[in-house]
């Protein structure tokens, strides 16, 4: 019997323990202010704070020259940081 509630104990240790470790790989949204730039192959959003490579946005090229607010994921990919859009939107001052 002992050695049944220990494995019950492992596992109850183990769900915890991976529900806990996953927690902290959630992504934050972060919403950026910038010009939209073509670079090489690249389209950039040029912000006060530094360059970001957009993916996941297909507006991104008709937006180039316009200063816009994206929404999205920042991770660092090649030494740059990479913006995973998720919105965009034209600012108009």
């Amino acid at each position: 019997m002992k050695t049944f509630k220990k494995k019950i104990l492992t596992g109850i240790f183990a769900v915890m323990f991976m529900v806990v470790a996953t927690a902290g790989l959630a992504l934050a949204e972060d919403s950026i202010t910038g010009t939209i730039a073509e670079k090489g192959e690249l389209i950039v959003l040029d912000a006060a704070d530094g360059s970001y490579v957009l993916e996941g946005n297909d507006m991104a090229t008709e937006m180039v020259g316009k200063k816009v607010k994206v929404t999205g994921t920042v991770a660092e990919k090649d030494n740059m940081k990479v913006l995973n859009v998720i919105s965009m939107e034209e600012v108009t001052e």
